[in-house]
Order: structure tokens, then C-alpha cells, then sequence
């Protein structure tokens, strides 16, 4: 007997158990599309959290103080505008530097009182953080250096003092002090915002220092040439801090492509822990593949017996029942990988990610269903293998 009249055997077999089949298949179907779906959600996740970071800035990096209660940030530690110019100028790694103050503050316009975020940066902030404006433009080294009372306003609070496309020249009181709004930020979709989009107010900061009384700078964030230049950057810039302030451990550096390291080391563990879980329903498959195909041998025991007398060999009826084995497994698995691809894109769609589908995990779907099969068919093969012809012939 050929290989191919096994595999035709073996299917007819399938073909005249169906609903036996069918339940056989059961754990395999279930452990395939469980192990497939998280896999497909976890590179979709990956990819989605990578061009979030991408957009937000794959050479981005910011220095902020390290504050220690034993030795506490004075103001001669402070951040200062000629810090940012001196490491623009001195580090080759560097190509934008931005100095960055935050506060809140409630704003008023058309008798409308709402409570916003203030970012006071500088014109290059807009280079490092990859703003995107939906109208107008953003405030440029002149108005920073003139100190004019003009803003910035992110799409949500132009939404809700005016209509966004007619903020632009619209005045915004902040202090008492009557704000130019110059330009609207697009809205960008981001799985970190969940569909939420913060209040927010951009200024220069000369013109914060002016009318807050402060000169305190919050953080200071930059952009390296290039992704591979990001920590000679920031070792540069810290460097140049601590001899201008004559201080040593005031600052320390966050960098975004270590977070993305990070992230996908993290996604990486917990994609491969929940997979492992899941697969444990391919390993109750697996019995029942073995149970089934225990039973289809006591069953066709007088068969194995007319077989074996007419000259079958028993590498012959080993390798039959083994077929049927990964005709069962095989079936499931293709089963299983249709239902875990559907159910990664309609998860996907739902969670509004976009959804990741590789020829790995085709492999991996076939993979893991002919070592079911195998595994579990082997033995019942060995059995029906391994009879005695005059005993099997004897059975009813």
C-alpha cells in the first residue's frame, strides 16, 4: 500500500465518522486558533505600539532632574535657555533642543471657563515631537524672541471654545492676559489615548517667563541625527549640563527607544505565556486524537487481521493509522487556523489595532498539528501494528 492510498483511506474514514471526527478534532481546532489568535494579537499589538512610538519620535530623548531627598534640586541646578543652546551647539548627536514648562491653568472665551494643560516651548518643539497642526501654524523663534501673547490649542479645545476651523485669530484670556490663537493641532488616533484627546495649550516660553514670574524649566527634550546617535546624545547633553551647573547626579535621561525595547520585550513574555496556556488545549487534543484512534483499532481489529494474512507488512499498518492520526490533526489544524485568523481580525478591528497575519503562523498552525498528530498517533499505531494476525482474525 502507497502513501497515497493511505491518505485516501484514512479520509474515508473521516468522511464516515464525521460527528466523531468532528469532536475529535474538537481540542485541536480550539488549541490551534487559541495559540494562533494570541499570536497574531500580540505581533499586531507589537506593530501598533512601535508606529506609536515611531510617531511620537523613534530619536527622541529628554533630560528631567533626578530628585533625592538627601540632596534636593536647588536653583542653581535649574535648566536655563542658554543650556539648551549650548547643547545644540556643542553635541554633533544633537539636532533639535527644546526647553519644556508645564502648568494649568483655567482660560476664558465667549464666557466659556475651562481648564487646560500649558506647555511652554520653544519653535523647535515642534520637530521633536512630530506636531501635526490641522490649521495655522505653530509659533515660530520670532514670536519667542518678540514674547507674543500667541497660542497654540490642541483640536479637543478648539472644539469646544469655538469650531475648530474658526479658532485661528480667535482670542483665549489666560491670567487676564488676552491669548492669539495661531494654530490648531490635528487629532491623531493613538492607542495610548483611548479615544481621549487632552486639553492643550502651547505658548513660548518667553512669553510664560514673562507674565508666570517663573523661570523654571520643567525638562529639557531633544532629538538625536540619527536612532543609533540617541545615548552618544544624551550622554553628551548630561555631560554638558553638569559642568555648566557645576553639580554631578543632578539629571538623568529618558530615551524612547529604549521603551520600545522595553515594550516589546514585555508583549514578547506575555504573547509567549498566554500561548503556552492556550496550547495546553491542543495537549487535551491530543488524548483524544490518541482515545479515538485506541477505539478505530479495536474496532478494525479483524481488519488489521485480513490485511496481515493477504501480506501487509507492519510497517504497513503502522504507518496507515498513523496517516489517519495526521489526517485528524491536520483537519483540526486547518480548522483551527481559519477560526484563529478570523477571530484575530475581528478582535483587531474591535480593539482597533491593525491586525498581523505572517506565513510564520501558517508554519507554526501546521507545526504544531503534525507533532499532534504524531505524537499521539504513534502509539495506537504501534498497537495495530504490533497484533497477532491469527488472534485478529479471530476477533468479532
Amino acid at each position: 500500500m502507497n502513501f497515497f492510498e493511505s491518505v485516501i483511506i484514512a479520509w474515508e474514514s473521516v468522511i464516515a465518522n464525521k460527528l466523531r471526527s468532528l469532536l475529535t478534532m474538537l481540542g485541536i481546532i480550539i488549541g490551534v486558533s487559541s495559540v494562533i489568535t494570541v499570536s497574531a494579537l500580540g505581533q499586531s499589538g507589537r506593530a501598533a505600539i512601535n508606529k506609536e512610538m515611531d510617531a511620537f519620535g523613534a530619536n527622541r530623548f529628554s533630560i528631567y532632574y533626578r530628585y533625592d531627598s538627601d540632596d534636593p534640586i536647588t536653583d542653581a541646578d535649574g535648566f536655563t535657555l542658554q543650556d539648551v543652546v549650548t547643547i545644540k551647539e556643542i553635541s554633533p548627536a544633537v539636532e533639535n533642543m527644546a526647553p519644556i514648562s508645564w502648568d494649568s491653568a483655567n482660560i476664558r472665551s465667549k464666557g466659556k471657563e475651562i481648564g487646560v494643560e500649558i506647555v511652554a516651548t520653544t519653535a523647535d518643539y515642534t520637530e521633536i515631537a512630530n506636531l501635526k497642526l490641522d490649521a495655522g501654524r505653530f509659533f515660530s523663534n520670532e514670536d519667542d524672541d518678540a514674547k507674543r501673547y500667541v497660542a497654540v490649542i490642541s483640536e479637543s479645545l478648539a472644539k469646544e471654545l469655538f469650531s475648530s476651523s474658526a479658532a485661528i485669530g480667535k482670542k483665549i484670556m489666560v491670567s487676564n492676559r488676552p491669548f492669539k490663537v495661531i494654530g490648531v493641532l490635528a487629532r491623531e488616533e493613538s492607542i495610548f489615548s483611548m479615544g481621549m484627546d487632552s486639553k492643550l495649550m502651547y505658548i513660548p516660553i518667553s512669553t510664560y517667563f514673562s507674565f508666570s514670574g517663573s523661570n523654571w524649566i520643567n525638562n529639557i527634550e531633544g532629538k538625536a541625527v540619527s536612532q543609533t546617535e540617541v545615548d552618544k546624545a544624551i550622554e553628551h547633553s548630561l555631560n554638558i549640563l553638569h559642568r555648566r551647573h557645576r553639580n554631578e547626579n543632578k539629571y538623568n535621561a529618558w530615551n524612547s527607544q529604549k521603551e520600545i525595547d522595553s515594550v516589546n520585550q514585555v508583549t514578547g513574555i506575555v504573547t509567549l505565556v498566554i500561548s503556552a496556556i492556550a496550547g495546553i488545549s491542543l495537549l487535551v487534543g491530543g488524548i483524544g486524537i490518541m482515545n479515538i484512534m485506541l477505539v478505530s483499532v479495536t474496532e478494525r481489529t479483524r481488519e488489521i487481521g485480513i490485511r496481515k494474512a493477504l501480506g501487509a507488512r507492519e510497517t504497513d499498518i503502522m504507518i496507515q493509522f498513523l496517516i489517519e492520526a495526521l489526517v485528524l490533526s491536520f483537519s483540526g489544524g486547518i480548522l483551527g487556523m481559519f477560526l484563529g485568523f478570523g477571530l484575530s481580525q475581528i478582535i483587531a478591528m474591535f480593539i482597533k489595532i491593525p491586525a498581523v497575519i505572517s506565513w510564520q503562523m501558517i508554519a507554526l498552525a501546521f507545526a504544531f498539528s503534525a507533532v499532534v498528530g504524531v505524537c499521539f498517533g504513534l502509539y495506537p499505531a504501534r498497537k495495530a501494528a504490533y497484533q497477532d494476525p491469527i488472534e485478529a482474525l479471530r476477533y468479532e
